[in-house]
């Protein structure tokens, strides 16, 4: 049975997709952490809610990233592991995607991607991860490894392609009705109704 989960799209963490956490636990960029549904549980959560979207968990798998959150990186603990024995990656120490770290790969780029982090001799930890030399910090192979979870980048899919063959028709997005919108009563522009902030155009104050 094929299995889906839900994105969230009225936004993303950086550029990862966010997604219905499981047993009502909130969002989760962590593709592992998402709920997951049915093709009919997921069907009928998308017309209840347009901007709920199903994705069958087999596509994502395909083009996941490998991704590990700077809130669980502590410089002053990992430091202290920094032996020099052990194999490390280095990792820019003020810059981010989303909270994700970014990791200095063989040809010498930043990669979001833990799995294009280029490991180094233990050695390197202790001479420049320690210090933060040219903006990069090192963490011990194992540690980075253990914290990776998978996320999925929103440029690296395509949600017509992943709903191909699925049966799955999407809820159309609501249009605001006729009724739902006025005029300004100081440029005399369309807005929405009820306005509770002033007009964009003008500055006018149009609330109810």
């Amino acid at each position: 049975m094929t299995e889906f989960v839900l994105q969230d799209s009225r936004g993303n963490t950086g550029d990862r997709l966010m997604f219905w956490g499981k047993n009502g636990s909130g969002y989760t960029t962590n593709l592992d952490a998402a709920q997951r549904y049915t093709k009919e549980e997921a069907s009928s959560q998308n017309e209840c809610r347009e901007t709920d979207l199903p994705w069958p968990l087999a596509y994502l798998l395909e083009h996941h990233t490998l991704a590990v959150d700077c809130q669980y990186v502590k410089p002053d603990e990992i430091a202290t592991q920094l032996d020099g024995t052990e194999p490390v990656y280095l990792y820019a120490a003020r810059a981010w995607n989303g909270n994700d770290l970014l990791w200095q790969t063989a040809d010498g780029r930043h990669s979001d991607n833990l799995a294009e982090a280029e490991a180094f001799e233990g050695s390197m930890g202790v001479s420049i991860g320690a210090v933060g030399r040219n903006g990069l910090r090192a963490i011990p192979k194992a540690i980075a490894d253990g914290l990776a979870r998978k996320v999925v980048a929103s440029a690296k899919v395509n949600h017509k392609k992943a709903l191909r063959g699925t049966g799955i028709m999407l809820a159309k997005r609501q249009k605001p009705s006729r009724s739902s919108i006025q005029n300004c009563g100081g440029c005399g522009r369309f807005v929405p109704s009820p306005v509770y902030t002033d007009c964009s155009h003008c500055g006018g104050s149009n609330a109810p």
